[in-house]
């Protein structure tokens, strides 16, 4: 007795589900009769099919709930012979009233019936039309989205044996294992294809994009040839191509394709990187094989403005500069080695000498030194908060969600912002723990000067590009907001604008246009800052203003959702007993309570709640956070998780 049986068995009499498994067959022995009448005598009709379908239904139920060589499994097999080609019949009949929906029904039942379990030595895969209803039922039911269902549609084709359909239908089968992220079988489906069909872009493409996801570059460079052979000058083929190169550590023919994609655009951030960096590389390893290397010495030359250029914009990228003073180091500037070995100092690492054994440099984005707990911030002074510890860790990873993080404590201008880097770098530790997202993807900014800020949002703009509809964004800020009152606006402020300089601020309307213009699938950003002339510690930023203002909030564009501390004119305060600001403090404690499992509808609610009732039993003020999302989302943001 199969399992099904089992469990009815303890709901019902037994004797009741014997009854009713009698009727059914009885009643399907009745709708067979039926159909070989009406069938005979003349052309069936929709009623004599619908009688069919439910000959059809119910012996196919009792033939895969009966035991193999009973009486009950073989009559049920022997009935669906019979049945078999009436359902191509039925097909056929639909096709010619018209009746797309029910041809489709008709053809997956005549498949569904071939594919049944104990049905495979019937060879019934060779009978007239299969491959034609496989072949329809398995596109109709591809373009309707159910892609496990398409699957057993196209390979029940593809075991026919036709040709006519087979190159589509390799390419069906390949899309619909990648649209369920199965893709390891996504790569072998396409890389069969792409073998039978080299031009077939749509199959090359989705086997590029599948190896990649499993890093089965061996399989992939051969279709990326085809491919480019089909588009030579592709960007997004190029750039597979390089990073396949460099995961193959095969640094110089990496610098050929980034050097392409380079001059095609230089102000790409990200192409630089790539091109610095393999040509650095290609030549550390070819000076490691041949120290007089001349090759080596013009890979050289290529990378030194690069990084110079880099460095310039990011100057705490401490691989950037490392990079440089070795490349001063290994073609015998010894000037320009002792500047960049001064740099090296002011970043706290080791200076490059002739006796340093420079390795290949894996991240090809500048990578900031900073400490995530500086000495002023974890010191005794400041005790660890109980969201500093017992982070949880994620059960899952996500390599599509990208950080920028700014903490901006220290003001050359103004007051400081207690605990503005603690509370980045916190949230900087939950992102990487608790989020699951890879520390390449975070981005951490302290003391950040405008050039700071500017370098990590250029740096999510050209990720988006180059991955759009794919990648979530979150944009976190601690510090201190200003508000222009004569034009009723509010902007960020790095540590080193004046206050009234406001092109050296970042404006927040210009920030959420920013956010909007990238094809991001999601950005979600937290403002722990007030707009109001107010700081942590109750003071006015201008010692000649007396008031708080209020100004005109920015609007949350496309698919942004920001979470901003406060309210009008109050105060974004600091929770002394817990070393953070009373808005981060929740955010994180939220994380932690949930383990990261919480939407944003419910984060926003707590946070409300919490906030504004911790302020003011602490501070005897109001602090209430407010949610500003995009009006195109409507309430579907609440449903999003970070």
């Amino acid at each position: 007795m199969t399992l099904r049986k089992i469990i009815i068995s303890l709901i019902l009499p037994l004797a009741s589900v014997f009854a009713a498994d009698a009727q059914s067959l009885e009643q399907a022995e009745r709708n067979l009769a039926s159909w070989r009448t009406l069938s005979a005598a003349s052309q069936p009709d929709g009623a004599a099919y619908s009688v069919l379908r439910q000959a059809y239904a119910a012996y196919a139920e009792a033939f895969r709930n009966s035991t193999p060589g009973s009486e009950q499994h073989t009559a049920a097999k022997t009935a669906l012979k019979e049945i078999f080609p009436g359902l191509r019949r039925g097909a056929y009949f639909y096709a010619q009233a018209n009746d797309q929906a029910m041809v489709l029904r008709f053809a997956a039942d005549y498949i569904d019936l071939s594919l049944l379990p104990g049905m495979g030595d019937e060879r019934l895969q060779e009978s007239p039309g299969y491959p034609v209803l496989a072949n329809l039922a398995a596109t109709n039911i591809f373009n309707r989205g159910d892609y496990q269902s398409a699957i057993l549609y196209f390979q029940a084709y593809l075991s026919s044996g036709d040709t006519q359909n087979r190159e589509l239908a390799f390419e069906g089968l390949a899309r619909s294992y990648y649209e369920l992220r199965n893709y390891e079988n996504a790569a072998y489906i396409a890389t069969q294809g792409a073998a039978a069909y080299p031009s077939n872009w749509n199959m090359l493409v989705i086997g590029i994009e599948s190896c990649g996801k499993t890093g089965a570059d061996a399989k992939m460079e051969p279709m990326l040839q085809s491919a480019l052979r089909i588009q030579p000058g592709h960007k997004g083929l190029l750039e597979y191509q390089g990073k396949m190169f460099e995961r193959m550590k095969r640094y110089p023919e990496a610098a050929d394709v980034f050097r392409q994609l380079y001059l095609g655009n230089q102000s790409s951030l990200d192409y630089t990187c790539h091109y610095a960096f393999d040509s650095y590389n290609a030549a550390i390893a070819l000076k490691k094989a041949d120290p007089q290397s001349a090759r080596a010495d013009s890979l050289l030359r290529d990378a030194i403005p690069l990084l110079k250029n880099i460095l310039d914009n990011s100057p705490y990228a401490v691989n950037v500069a490392h990079a440089l003073a070795v490349c001063y180091s290994l073609t015998g500037d010894k000037e320009r080695l002792t500047e960049a070995n001064s740099t090296l100092t002011a970043l706290r690492v080791p200076a490059v000498t002739d006796k340093t054994l420079p390795n290949a440099e894996t991240t090809y984005m500048p990578t900031a030194n900073f400490d995530p707990l500086p000495e002023a911030t974890a010191s005794a002074d400041t005790p660890l908060s109980d969201v500093d510890v017992d982070i949880p860790l994620a059960q899952v990873k996500r390599p599509d969600t990208y950080v920028v993080i700014i903490g901006n404590e220290n003001y050359k201008y103004f007051s400081d912002v207690a605990f503005a880097k603690r509370d980045g770098a916190t949230f900087a530790e939950y992102c990487r723990k608790t989020l699951g997202i890879p520390a390449d993807n975070i981005r951490e900014r302290y003391d950040a000067t405008l050039s700071e800020i500017r370098e990590p949002i250029r740096y999510l703009a050209e990720k988006t590009q180059m991955n759009p509809g794919e990648l979530d964004i979150i944009f976190y800020y601690a510090g201190h907001g200003v508000p222009d009152v004569a034009r009723g606006t509010a902007h960020l402020l790095p540590t080193d604008a004046s206050g009234t300089d406001f092109e050296s601020c970042y404006e927040l309307d210009k920030l959420y246009a920013q956010f909007d213009e990238m094809p991001a699938k999601s950005v979600t950003v937290f403002l722990d800052a007030c707009f109001s002339g107010a700081t942590r510690g109750n003071e006015m930023l201008f010692a000649e203003r007396f008031v708080e203002y209020e100004v005109e909030d920015a609007v949350a564009k496309g698919n942004t959702v920001v979470f901003s501390a406060t309210t009008g004119k109050q105060t974004a305060m600091a929770y002394d007993e817990q070393s953070h600001g009373f808005f981060t403090y929740y955010l994180l404690k939220n994380l932690q309570q949930s383990a990261g499992v919480i939407t944003l509808g419910e984060l926003a609610r707590k946070l409300t709640k919490e906030v504004d009732n911790k302020a003011y039993d602490k501070k005897n003020k109001h602090q209430t956070p407010t949610v500003n999302a995009s009006a195109a989302l409507g309430d579907s943001w609440r449903t999003r998780t970070l």
